[in-house]
This record gives structure tokens, C-alpha cells and sequence, in this order.
């Protein structure tokens, strides 16, 4: 019940209060992302409590009852928030003042209600030595539901990318200038930010052009490679590379700026606009977190911490074999950064990845020999639920359907039938491969012996199926059926430990989806 009013928060727009701080409103209207953002960070450190539950041994065997207090600070914090929401709600017109008033409330409410649902479910003890011995991966975690959960209004990200967007501009031009023409500032938007361009190609660059994001993913994946890496590295040493790493995503950022505006003047605008703007700043991500593990592998020489060597299952030869089943995924991904950066509004260059993609599954092909692919019922039966939440958690909007169709049955017939056949193809066979190689092989195993060394097997398999199936989720467009996809192939893999199952699972769902796509036009779950 207590659960079912995030679904008021969620769809909440909090009003503003005459005569009160513009900056008091925008982190008022901050507090539904950080509510589920800390309820998913939440999730992830009970994971952590679970995997250490034999050094809480009276809360690990079901005997820790929460105090009189917590009942009490839960039910006072969710009755509070149901009133002042329920008061919002009907507040649509007319003075809403004191509803307005009253949301400023809010967030000191949220905490009590967040820390009353920590506080039935494990000791306050429990949870501090989970946050201090893991506060690594939790703060990352935290940070990226966050960006996820909430898009930050015009204003908000002005001032976190606004002081990168003057030296990312004059870069950019100086760059620009090496092939003896000019990148000039024209005006500006309405919402007051620079257009720029040359000859008859302009656009608007926003805080988010100014290279922020990126910035903060390099860092927070450097951050998760620190905390795994079993080699000895120093804070200062860990700061200085990440800041390097920002460095270099700045630099390529401005180089994408110049680039682009390069190609929107001599090449083509919409593939400037719709295909390199978006794919060469991800590439360039990709490009530096790469070189940073690999350099800082290369520089690091000292053994493993003592610690590592203790808790560290697994012996260079598995670890070895899960890098080869991450193969056909990273040609995958980066096939498709790269022929995005020559594409349009219509992905034309769709089969390269796949073929990209399978002569990865070729490489690795002797540890495919092994893999049960079995039409089970509970594949099938797992399939087709996932197949039916994600019609429902993502449905199709006409109009991209529409431009789809259009920009497809505009070329010749035989490329619309070999489009489509790599398409299905792809999304049946291929696609289902190298993903769950990836989730439900690598990276599930890798969690579960990390898991693995402080508690059962099948709490660190429920752990890893956990964690694994959140970061699927985050790797695609819609977060909650991206998680509960991944969350369905655990089960398939689960159910009998075999990764044959998953893959089942995953291929005829994607099928089915193709089918339904096919016969109904639906074709923006395509994009």
C-alpha cells in the first residue's frame, strides 16, 4: 500500500510558491527522482546485506523485529504524505497556496519514510556498515537512477553544463579553424543559448552539449572498475586518472562539436543532426574509459590487496572466458556507435552490427558448443508475459511508427526485404546471443562468486539475477521493462542453470515483438 504512493509522486508536478526562491522550487520538484533513486540504491545495499548476513547473525536468521519507534515514524511519514498529496491533487485550481506550502514539506518527510522502510526491513547498524564498506558502487548507483528518473528542466542543467558551454564553444572554434573556415556564435536561443554554426548549418547547443554527462559516466564507470580491481591503487591515484578521463571527454567533446558542424556543412544535416551528434560523443566515452583501464592495468604492477586474494574465487583461466563471452556485445555496440555516426533518421546501416555481432559469436564458438537451446515451457511462458509488459510499458507512438514506415518503403523493394531480414534476423538470433553471453553468462557469474564468498548459493544467485537485471534495465530506452525483461531471462537461466534457457527466452520474445511489429505497423519499438 505504503509502495503504491510513489505512483502519486511519480506523476506529481510540484506547484510553485508565490513569492519564494526559484531555486527553493527546483529542488522541490527534485524529490520524486531522489525517492526512487534511494529506494533503488535501497534495493542494491540490501543486496549487500544479504551477501554479509553472516556477520548480523541475529538479522540473518529472521529474529530482528523492529522497534515501536520505526512502526511509528513509518506510519506518521506515510499518513503525512498521503494528506498533502491527496490535498495537492485536489488543489488544481483556485488559491493552492498552502498545498504549495505544505510540499515544501515534503522531502523531510520522504527521509523519515525512507528510513522507516530501512528500519523494518534490517538494524540501523546493518545498514551503516553496508553504506561505509560499499559506499563506492552505492553512490554511483544512486547517481545514475537518478539522471535517469528525472530530466532536469532547461534552467537546472543551465547551471550544472552552462560553465562548460563559453570554453567548450571556443575550442571548438579553434578546432573549426583548421580547415580555414569560421564556427561563429549567430544569437541565441529563447531559452538563452548560443547558436552556432557555419555557412548554411547552425544549431543550438545545450548544457547537456557541453559534455557534463559524459564526464560523469566515464567517472562513475572508472569508479566501479576501481572498487573490483584487485591490484592496490592510491585515492590520489584513483582521483588524478578520473580527472584525466574528464579531461579527455571534455577535449573529445569540443572536437565533436567542430566535427559536427563539419559534416552538417560538407556531407549532409540530417546525418550531422540525427546520427554523429548523438553516437560520437557515446563513442568518445567508450574511447576513454577503455584506454583508462587498459593504461591503469598496464601501469598498476603490485599483487592483488590481501583482502582480494581472500575473497577472489576465481582463477585467470574463468576470468579469461567471461571477457570472450563479452565479445560479441562489444562488437555489437560498437559496430552500431560507428555506423550511427554515418546514419540518418532511418538506420540503413542496421545489418553491419549484426554481421559484426556474429563473427564475434564465431570467434567464441567453441564455448557455444556446450549451450542446452530448449523450447521450454516455462521459456515460453516467461516469453510471453515479457513479451505483454513491454507492449504495455512501452507503447508505440504513431507518429515515429509513421516516419519510420515512410523513410523504409521509400527505397527499393529488395533493400526493404534485406532490411527487414537482417532485422528479424538480428533481433531473434543474434541480438538475444550476444546479450545474454553478456547479462546473463559474464556478468551474472561474475556476481554471483562475488557474492558467492560470504553467503549461500542461492542468495548470491538471487543477488546477482538482482543486480544484473537493474543494469540491463539501465542500458535501454525504458528502464522498468528493460529491468523487468532482464529480470524474466534470469529466471529462464535460473530454473534450470542454464544459459541456453536465457537466450530462448530472450530470442522468442524479441520474436514475438517482431511479429507483432510486422502485423500491426507498430514499428517505433524499431527505433
Amino acid at each position: 500500500m505504503q509502495i503504491a504512493l510513489l505512483r502519486y509522486v511519480t506523476a506529481l508536478q510540484y506547484m510553485p510558491l508565490r513569492d519564494s526562491p526559484a531555486l527553493l522550487d527546483q529542488i522541490a520538484a527534485l524529490v520524486p527522482a531522489a525517492v526512487k533513486a534511494s529506494l533503488l540504491t535501497g534495493m542494491v545495499a540490501l543486496v549487500v546485506l544479504l551477501a554479509r548476513a553472516d556477520k548480523h547473525r541475529r538479522w540473518s536468521q529472521f529474529e530482528y523485529l523492529p522497534g515501536a519507534s520505526t512502526l511509528t515514524l513509518n506510519v506518521a511519514s506515510f499518513l503525512t504524505l498521503a494528506a498533502i498529496f491527496l490535498w495537492t491533487r485536489q488543489a488544481g485550481g483556485g488559491d493552492t497556496y498552502w498545498p504549495a506550502l505544505l510540499m515544501r514539506a515534503t522531502p523531510a518527510i520522504w527521509v523519515g519514510m525512507l528510513a522507516s522502510w530501512a528500519g523494518l526491513v534490517a538494524p540501523s547498524r546493518a545498514w551503516r556498515e553496508a553504506v561505509a564498506r560499499n559506499y563506492l558502487i552505492l553512490a554511483p548507483v544512486f547517481l545514475i537512477s537518478f539522471i535517469s528518473f528525472h530530466s532536469l528542466d532547461a534552467e537546472l542543467a543551465g547551471r550544472i553544463g552552462g560553465a562548460l558551454i563559453g570554453p567548450t564553444l571556443f575550442l571548438s572554434s579553434r578546432i573549426y579553424s583548421l580547415t580555414g573556415e569560421t564556427l561563429s556564435v549567430v544569437g541565441a536561443s529563447p531559452e538563452g543559448y548560443p547558436i552556432f554554426g557555419s555557412g548554411d548549418f547552425f544549431g543550438q547547443i545545450n548544457p547537456a552539449c557541453s559534455g557534463y554527462e559524459g564526464m560523469v559516466l566515464s567517472a562513475v564507470f572508472l569508479g566501479l572498475f576501481f572498487y573490483l580491481e584487485p591490484r592496490k591503487m592510491t585515492a590520489l591515484q584513483m582521483a588524478f586518472v578520473i580527472l584525466l578521463s574528464c579531461v579527455a571527454v571534455f577535449l573529445l567533446n569540443a572536437l565533436r562539436l567542430a566535427l559536427l558542424v563539419y559534416v552538417g556543412v560538407h556531407l549532409s544535416p540530417e546525418i550531422a543532426q540525427e546520427g554523429f551528434h548523438t553516437n560520437f560523443g557515446l563513442l568518445g566515452v567508450v574511447v576513454v574509459v577503455v584506454a583508462a583501464v587498459i593504461s591503469t592495468r598496464f601501469v598498476l604492477t603490485s599483487e592483488p590487496t590481501a583482502e582480494h586474494v581472500k575473497n577472489e574465487p576465481l582463477p585467470d583461466v574463468a576470468i579469461d572466458v567471461r571477457v570472450r563471452m563479452l565479445l560479441p556485445l562489444i562488437y555489437l555496440i560498437g559496430a552500431s556507435l560507428l555506423c550511427g555516426l554515418f546514419s540518418g533518421k532511418f538506420f540503413w546501416l542496421y545489418p553491419l552490427p549484426i554481421v559484426a555481432a556474429t563473427a564475434g559469436l564465431y570467434q567464441i564458438r567453441d564455448h557455444l558448443r556446450p549451450l542446452r537451446l530448449e523450447l521450454t515451457p516455462t521459456s515460453v511462458l516467461l516469453a510471453s508475459a515479457t513479451f505483454l509488459a513491454w507492449l504495455q510499458l512501452v507503447p508505440a507512438v504513431p507518429q515515429d511508427s509513421e516516419t519510420f514506415q515512410a523513410a523504409l518503403f521509400s527505397a527499393p523493394f529488395p533493400l526493404i526485404v534485406l532490411w527487414l531480414s537482417f532485422r528479424v534476423f538480428g533481433a531473434a538470433l543474434i541480438v538475444p546471443f550476444a546479450e545474454e553471453l553478456a547479462f546473463r553468462g559474464a556478468f551474472t557469474e561474475l556476481a554471483q562468486a562475488k557474492l558467492g564468498v560470504y553467503c549461500t548459493e542461492s542468495v548470491a544467485q538471487a543477488g546477482a539475477m538482482l543486480i544484473v537485471a537493474v543494469a540491463f534495465g539501465l542500458v535501454h530506452n525504458d528502464f522498468v521493462a528493460g529491468a523487468l525483461a532482464g529480470l524474466a531471462f534470469g529466471v529462464a537461466r535460473w530454473r534450470r542453470n542454464e544459459l541456453g534457457d536465457a537466450i530462448v527466452c530472450h530470442g522468442l520474445t524479441n520474436l514475438l515483438l517482431c511479429f507483432y511489429v510486422l502485423l500491426t505497423g507498430a514499428w517505433a519499438y524499431w527505433l
